[in-house]
């Protein structure tokens, strides 16, 4: 009997060891997925790099700049205009990004571009679906 119960102990710590560890590369495997979106779109906005950017963004998306006194909205098509039409044109400034949320498909990073005398932020949320990772909105605010 005890070596029924000790090889039944032995093998559901197998198992779960096993389905964590699967669970963790499941993690680690969306974070680069997102990540990568985050550098496509960071390499389009400041180094003009607009190749692939048609699949960058979903139909429905939309970006936001607030101003001083008044707000800006672009959709889809009006913002991958705007880049392909400054393709190759490299921004003056620093950028980084990190991911604030991640979960359950849906992420949410703070993009920075710091210029010299600014910095612009986008706040961009990132949705899975059937064609992968894109971007579904961001929120530019300037700082």
């Amino acid at each position: 009997m005890k070596t029924f119960i000790t090889t039944i102990v032995v093998a559901f710590m197998l198992t779960s060891g096993t389905f964590a560890t699967t669970i963790e590369k499941v993690k680690r495997s969306k974070i680069a997925a997102i990540n990568l979106t985050l550098e496509q779109y960071t390499n389009a906005v400041s180094k003009g790099q607009v190749a692939g950017i048609d699949q960058l963004f979903c139909e429905q998306f939309h970006q936001r700049y607030t101003g001083k006194k008044k707000t800006f909205i672009f959709n889809k098509s009006e913002l991958v205009g705007f880049l392909k039409g400054n393709k190759n044109f490299q921004q003056d400034c620093e950028t980084d990004y990190s991911i604030v949320d991640e979960n359950n498909g849906m992420a949410i990073a703070k993009v920075t571009m710091k210029y010299r005398n600014f910095s612009r932020v986008d706040y961009v949320t990132i949705s899975q679906n059937g064609v992968g990772y894109q971007i579904s909105q961001i929120v530019s605010t300037f700082e």
